[in-house]
Formats: C-alpha cells, sequence, structure tokens
C-alpha cells in the first residue's frame, strides 16, 4: 500500500506535468484563433510565466504551514479552474485580453505550488515506501520529464482534431484527474517531522527561515548557483543555439524536432536509469561530475565543429543518457538534507532562484549569435561549462553528496548542535550545514 502510494504520485506528477504543457501550448493557440494577434499571445504568456515566478517566490511559506496533502491538490483544482474558465467565458460573457491574462497568471500561479507540493511529500512516502531515496527521486523527476515530453506533442495533436476551446476543456479534465491522484497519495502526511514549527509565525519570519537556511547550508547554495548558471546556459541551447545551427547549418527543420526529441528522450532514458540503480552508487559526487562533464559540453563542441545531423544525432541522444542523471542526483541529495519544516520554503525558493536566469540565456545567446557568430557562441558556452564543473570538482562541501546522514531538525540546523551521537552537523564557520539535500529545479 506504501508503494502504491509513492506510485500514484509518480503518476500524479507526470499527469499534471503532461496537462500543463498542454496548456502551455494550447493557451497560446486559443488566443492567436481568437484575436489573430501575436502581441496578445505574448502578453498572455508573459502573464503565466509572472504568475507562476510569483507563485514560486511566496508559496514556500504556505505549503510548510499547511502542509502537501492539502496543498497539491487544492492548486491543482484551482489550476484546472483557471483553464476551464477560459473556455467558458468565451462561450459565455465573452474574454477581454485583461481576463485572458488574468486567468492565464492565475494558472501559471497555481501549478507551480501543486509540483513543490508534491517534492515536499517525496521523503515521507519514500520512506513509508522503504525505498531508496534515489528510486524516490529518480522517479518523481521521471514523471516530470515524461510529462513535458509528452504534453506539447499531445496538445499538438489534440489541436489538429479538435478545436482549441475542446483541447482547453480536456486538460482541464486531466488536471482533475491529477488531483484526486496526488489527494490519494498524500492523504495523512505530516506537515512535517516534528512539531518543533510555530503555526502563529508570520509570513515574514516563515519566508526568511528559508532564506536563513540557504545561506547556512554551503552545499545547498552552491547547487543553487549552479543550477542558476546551467539552467541559463541549457534555454540557450534550446531556444537558441539548437534552432539556429539546424537552419544555418543543418537547413532542415525537421532535424531539430529529431533532435530535441533524442536529447529528451536519452535524458529520460539516463533518469530510469539512475532511478533504477542509483541506490548501488555511493560516491554520488563522482557520479554526478562524470554526468556533468559528459552531459551538456560534448553536444555543444561537437556543433561548433560543425558536425552533421548523423555525428550530431549520436552524440546528442548518447550525452542525453549522461545529462538524464543530474538532476536526480541532485534531488536525492536535497530530499536527504533540508529538514522537513523547512523544505516548502526552501524548494520553493531554490526553485525560483534556479529559473531566474532562463530568460536571459535566451536573449544574451540570441545577442551572442548575432554578435560573434554562431560557433563561437557555442565553443564559449561550452567553456561556460567547464567553468562551471569546476564548482563540484574543487567545491569541499560537495563531499557531503556521498554521506547521507540522518536528516536534522530546525533547531539543529539553526545552532549547529550535534544530533548524530556526538558527530557534528557542521563546521564552526557555517553553522547549520547539516548532512542533506535536492534539485531544486528541473
Amino acid at each position: 500500500m506504501n508503494r502504491s502510494r509513492l506510485l500514484v504520485l509518480w503518476v500524479s506528477t507526470g499527469t499534471v506535468s503532461a496537462a500543463s504543457a498542454a496548456g502551455f501550448v494550447a493557451i497560446p493557440w486559443f488566443v492567436l484563433t481568437t484575436t489573430g494577434s501575436a502581441a496578445n499571445v505574448g502578453m498572455v504568456t508573459a502573464a503565466e510565466l509572472v504568475g507562476m515566478l510569483l507563485a514560486t517566490a511566496l508559496s514556500g511559506p504556505l505549503i510548510d504551514r499547511v502542509g502537501p496533502a492539502r496543498t497539491a491538490p487544492l492548486a491543482d483544482l484551482a489550476a484546472a479552474l483557471c483553464v476551464g474558465a477560459i473556455p467558458l467565458a468565451e462561450a459565455t460573457t465573452g474574454l477581454t485580453l485583461w481576463s485572458l491574462m488574468s486567468l492565464a497568471g492565475a494558472f501559471g500561479a497555481f501549478r507551480e505550488p501543486g509540483q513543490t507540493a508534491r517534492r515536499v511529500a517525496v521523503p515521507e512516502l519514500v520512506t513509508n515506501a522503504g525505498v531508496a531515496m534515489e528510486r524516490g527521486a529518480g522517479g518523481m523527476d521521471a514523471a516530470l520529464r515524461a510529462g513535458h515530453l509528452s504534453g506539447a506533442p499531445l496538445a499538438g495533436g489534440a489541436l489538429a482534431l479538435f478545436e482549441p476551446p475542446g483541447v482547453l476543456w480536456l486538460a482541464t479534465a486531466v488536471m482533475g484527474l491529477s488531483a484526486l491522484l496526488v489527494a490519494y497519495a498524500s492523504r495523512g502526511l505530516t506537515t512535517s517531522d516534528s512539531e518543533v514549527s510555530d503555526t502563529s509565525e508570520g509570513f515574514g519570519r516563515r519566508f526568511a527561515a528559508g532564506l536563513g537556511y540557504l545561506r547556512r547550508d554551503r552545499l545547498i547554495s552552491w547547487i543553487v548557483v549552479l543550477l542558476l548558471l546551467t539552467n541559463t546556459l541549457d534555454l540557450a541551447l534550446t531556444g537558441v543555439l539548437l534552432p539556429t545551427y539546424s537552419a544555418r547549418i543543418l537547413h532542415d527543420s525537421l532535424a531539430l524536432g529529431v533532435l530535441v526529441g533524442a536529447l529528451g528522450g536519452a535524458a529520460l532514458t539516463g533518469n530510469l536509469l539512475f532511478t533504477w540503480l542509483g541506490a548501488r552508487v555511493r560516491r554520488r559526487r563522482m557520479l554526478f561530475t562524470l554526468a556533468f562533464a559528459l552531459g551538456p559540453i560534448p553536444p555543444h563542441l561537437a556543433m561548433a565543429a560543425g558536425s552533421g545531423f548523423a555525428v550530431l544525432f549520436v552524440v546528442v541522444a548518447t550525452c542525453g543518457l549522461a545529462a538524464g542523471m543530474i538532476n536526480p542526483i541532485l534531488a536525492a541529495v536535497t530530499y536527504e538534507r533540508i529538514p522537513a519544516e523547512l523544505r516548502g520554503r526552501v524548494l520553493s525558493l531554490t526553485t525560483l532562484v534556479a529559473q531566474g536566469g532562463t530568460p536571459l540565456g535566451v536573449l544574451f545567446g540570441g545577442l551572442a549569435v548575432e554578435g560573434i557568430g554562431l560557433r563561437t557562441t557555442l565553443t564559449c558556452t561550452a567553456l561556460l561549462y567547464l567553468l562551471a564543473l569546476a564548482i563540484p570538482v574543487f567545491g569541499g562541501g560537495w563531499r557531503e553528496m556521498n554521506r547521507p546522514r540522518t536528516r536534522p531538525t530546525v533547531e539543529d540546523v539553526l545552532a549547529g548542535s550535534t544530533p548524530h551521537g556526538g558527530q557534528e552537523l557542521a563546521d564552526s564557520s557555517s553553522p547549520g550545514c547539516g548532512r542533506q539535500a535536492e534539485n531544486p529545479g528541473c
């Protein structure tokens, strides 16, 4: 029964991810078909992203206080209502641009807390199921990837068969199903692993506690910095560099779709491989460093060398296997490290920071291609990845990836006490630096 609940959590994560990805495609298409304005599409999409970022920044204290068992289902239902309200309003009272932007912004704001709440629930469900943390974290990330990979193509196919309102109604129903699934998976979960949290504590103090943890925990802080750099570079690759290479060098739009699909499919396969075998790996830092070195760097170098489609396909597919192991490794480390009482706040903050540079990645990627050329940009990007690789290679705190410990309490983290039979949780220069962590993004 406990293992079935963990499995249902994975299914609900994949389901809501697919529905969210479908909505991200169907809503702009709906705007374009109803208004005929590309500018309106941009404004509605921007409103959705702004809502998502604001919710990511502010939802952590609420998740910690209310608990994932309530937050996740309610967030899914609210997101479903926002999506369903778009075709309903269009068919009844009509939609203005501002009301459409408001609904899109609310949709973005509700869907992210639901995913964060699911991640908050993972460690307890993994413990109850009696499986390794690597398997639980890998399963979550695999479900998320599978949902993202399938949602957009399914929405595109559905739009070819049905009108946009019908696709939005379908996305609404799928989100409602995901709410029921996560309600079953998370029922009975505790808000925290202890009763030390003060429910009368104000929002500001609860938010500051999450920031305080990030400031004290060197490993989590460096993970966030690394993800900020790499996510920015990743978006430059998929949003600018790979499409430009396909157009200017390969001269084939089909090649772009095949390469993106190969990258995503290989990453999902690598993720599943780690989920299966990750619990047997003791030196996670070494595996992470190897996956990081073999994942994003070779494809950039292959394109900088002007490789043809066949060579590039092999490189992308092979390196995607390695890249797919990065997120579940970081997820397992973070789940082990962050105290349950702070999990919602810390995960929401790390997600916000880790994704904060993605718009700049696309912007500067385009400017760099036009300014210094495509191949030079690809070479520089590969060098930036190599510089980022120095963080886990030379960072002393990254050794803690190899040594999972019993999850500390809030007092242990903030006071730097020694709850492990006299074994110090942190050195005196960094109080509260525990022995445990997770991937903020993703």
